[in-house]
C-alpha cells in the first residue's frame, strides 16, 4: 500500500470517528435506544454501525427496527 493511500485511509477513519462523536452528541439525554436507532436509521447508518454507536447488539438493532417498521415510524 502506498503512503498516499495509507494517509487517505487514516484521514477517512478519523473523519468517521469525528462523525460518530457528532452523531452521539445529537441524542437527547433521555433518548431511548429505540429513538436513537430511528434517528441513525434515517441518517443511513447500517445495523453494525448503529450497534456500535448505541452500545448494543445487532440483534437488538434488528428488533428495534422491526418494531419501528411495525409501528409505521420507518419503512423497513
Amino acid at each position: 500500500m502506498s503512503e498516499e493511500t495509507k494517509e487517505l485511509l487514516e484521514s477517512i477513519d478519523n473523519r468517521l470517528k469525528w462523525l460518530k462523536l457528532e452523531v452521539e452528541s445529537q441524542f437527547d439525554d433521555g433518548a431511548t435506544n429505540k429513538e436513537k436507532i430511528r434517528m441513525l436509521y434515517q441518517m443511513g447508518f447500517d445495523n453494525s454501525e448503529m450497534a456500535e454507536i448505541v452500545y448494543t447488539t445487532e440483534a437488538s438493532i434488528r428488533s428495534s427496527l422491526s418494531d419501528l417498521d411495525n409501528e409505521g415510524v420507518i419503512d423497513g
